[in-house]
């Protein structure tokens, strides 16, 4: 059996997907010139003889390397790697520099060798564009770098991250995201590999926050690169969650305390059971593409999901109100019960939406956010209204034309000064004030009309107080045809 019999089946396999472009990847540097670059690999490859008990490894170039400084205030990462890395019996295999090409070289020259790690979390990819690199050789390096993980280590599950953002050129920032996007496709959904992409949290406004970066406030003032403490602790925290799943532990930090990053921005797959198949029901959207030219797509969480249309739901509670809506239109419901705006932005990037044109895109996200569970934490107002932007952003880009109406969050139980009712309050106002004069959306807030003159929630119209009865789909269907929507 050849040595890269798994690699060469991985890539034949992604070469069969849509919209892959293949490049060369460029090869590793001759290393027999670099003492210091080789001492540095000897030096990993004895502490992995010396810690064959390891559970976690860090792979990557000098962001991973980096944990191991410790100075103040800019540089302090070995107290980051103190809390969330070092408990689990990890290794530390960041060098400075390196590319795809150089990772895979150190991990087919022993730095592996003996060891049986739960999960091996990876950043690699920011130096090969940094370089020239384009995105297609990038994104071969990265394939190939897997490959070669897989075949030493096939016990171990992979966290793989997306390139970050930098601000060192605009070639570089679009290759990465380029890179990003193809990783997205082909890992988000692989049983191996579980693909998550952070760099929402180094955004501010719609801009990259420099300010969380030290490259900048070094001696050579040099454009962001490299995150400082406060964005490595960042980092940390949203890879927590995921990480502590694969690892099979209890996280690091409790949830609710992660209020530093907005997860409500940050890609992730199902976060909740909820008496159906999530993958499934993703495969089947994405089936339904091949026979479906939808006119309106309709995204959103069970109350979407439980209304009607292709594909089909385990429960459908709204058929009169569907048919009286649509018609014959053809429609793609894109709800999925539980989902949260993080859940939806997963599914937009592994292709749900891709390809799709249509006339209308309905979104009604945001309830879940609003509680929390042991598998995520409740987001505020503030940072529900920033999810949904990023889906609004998400939708315009893949379909520029369509006519996007989000809708307002819809009211819960019978109780209106409730915590929950007073969050979806907060989180509609901030959304009218968002969405309300953006000339490219439509903002659709019908709470009102689901109410009782008294201010309670009729279970004839919600009888579960979350989700609409047929009765109450038809006030929302006759939202929407006042709009236009539907046949």
């Amino acid at each position: 059996m050849a040595k890269r019999q798994g690699i060469l089946l991985t890539l034949a396999t992604l070469l069969l997907l849509p919209g892959y472009s293949w490049g060369q990847t460029a090869p590793a540097k001759d290393h027999s010139s670099d003492p210091d670059w080789l001492a540095q690999h000897n030096s990993l490859v004895k502490e992995a003889q010396d810690h064959p008990e390891t559970q976690l490894l860090l792979i990557g170039d000098s962001i991973t390397e980096n944990y191991h400084v410790a100075r103040k205030p800019d540089e302090d990462f070995l107290p980051i790697w103190e809390k969330f890395y070092a408990p689990r019996r990890a290794l530390n295999l960041g060098v400075s520099g390196d590319t795809t090409a150089d990772v895979t070289w150190r991990l087919d020259h022993d730095e592996v060798k003996g060891l049986h790690p739960k999960v091996a979390l990876v950043l690699i990819g920011t130096n090969n564009t940094l370089h020239g690199q384009t995105a297609a050789q990038t994104e071969t390096g990265i394939d190939t770098m897997i490959g070669t993980l897989e075949e030493h280590l096939p016990e171990t599950k992979i966290l793989l991250l997306g390139i970050l953002p930098s601000d060192r050129s605009e070639s570089k920032s679009r290759a990465d995201a380029e890179v990003n996007a193809y990783l997205a496709r082909c890992y988000g959904d692989n049983p191996r590999v579980a693909y998550l992409d952070i760099g929402s949290i180094f955004y501010k406004n719609g801009l990259l926050n420099t300010a969380l970066f030290y490259d900048p406030r070094t001696s050579e003032d040099r454009p962001a690169l490299h995150p400082d403490t406060v964005g490595q602790r960042m980092m940390a925290k949203a890879i927590e969650p995921t990480l502590a799943k694969l690892m099979g532990d209890t996280p690091r930090m409790d949830l609710d305390a992660m209020t530093e990053i907005n997860t409500a921005k940050i890609p992730v797959p199902r976060l909740e059971q909820d008496g159906y198949d999530w993958y499934a029901r993703h495969h089947a959207e994405l089936e339904t593409h091949k026979s479906i030219k939808p006119e309106v797509v309709m995204i959103g969480d069970s109350i979407t999901h439980f209304w009607g249309g292709m594909p089909a739901g385990n429960i459908t509670s709204g058929p009169t109100a569907w048919k009286s809506l649509f018609g014959d239109v053809p429609v793609i419901n894109m709800g999925f019960g539980w989902d949260r705006t993080q859940n939806v932005l997963w599914r937009i990037r592994q292709g749900e939406f891709d390809g799709l044109t249509p006339k209308w895109v309905v979104l009604n996200i945001g309830t879940n956010n609003l509680t929390g569970s042991k598998n995520a934490r409740a987001n505020r107002p503030e940072e529900v209204v920033e999810g949904i932007t990023s889906i609004v952003k998400e939708l315009h880009e893949r379909s520029p034309a369509s006519h996007i109406v989000v809708m307002a969050i819809f009211p819960r139980s019978s109780k209106r000064d409730a915590d929950l009712s007073k969050n979806i309050m907060e989180t509609n106002k901030l959304s009218r004030q968002r969405f309300g004069t953006d000339a490219s959306v439509i903002y659709l807030d019908i709470g009102e009309q689901f109410l009782a003159p008294d201010g309670s929630l009729p279970k004839s119209i919600m009888p579960d107080g979350t989700h609409p009865s047929d009765a109450g789909y038809q006030i929302w269907a006759n939202a929407l045809i006042k709009l236009g929507v539907g046949r």
